[in-house]
């Protein structure tokens, strides 16, 4: 039997998937919390159970939309403006599947909820990315001025 080694793209992609998985429900959890003065005891049980009972179910869904639109696939060194593009149109679908679901599935929300949630998921999934090229350029650039001072 062959040995099976993951390449790197996969092992950034399973990262990826893993972080998105944790920031897309962090991001709607945050937005509960802010809500309610940055006090987990004051978050009512009419909202914490709702929001932990849709979490797996907004999770996967998530995780499928961004395979869909491509958010596993790119090469984030070189992330411009079509993957900002797929990134905020992402964020809008699986909004609304959020904001439809949560509410017919289990309780209306806050509305506070309803706005925070996606633009706190919207920039958690994004600046992961850009990160990614803004360290490769800052590498990139210090090795330029590493080189420069070397053969002054």
């Amino acid at each position: 039997m062959k040995d099976r080694k993951l390449q790197h793209w996969q092992v950034v992609n399973i990262g990826l998937i893993i972080y998105d998985a944790l920031a897309v429900n962090a991001a709607y959890f945050l937005a509960l919390w802010v809500r309610f003065d940055c006090r987990f005891s004051m978050v009512p049980e009419e909202y914490l159970e709702p929001f932990f009972k849709f979490s797996p179910f907004y999770t996967l869904v998530c995780i499928y939309v961004f395979w869909c639109l491509r958010l596993y696939r790119s090469i984030w060194r070189f992330a411009s403006y079509s993957e900002l593009l797929r990134v905020a149109v992402s964020t809008v679908i699986t909004s609304v599947i959020h904001i439809v679901g949560i509410t017919v599935l289990f309780h209306r929300m806050p509305i506070s909820y309803y706005f925070t949630g996606p633009i706190l998921q919207f920039f958690a999934v994004l600046a992961i990315r850009f990160s990614y090229r803004f360290i490769l350029l800052e590498r990139s650039r210090r090795g330029r001025v590493t080189e420069d001072n070397a053969t002054k």
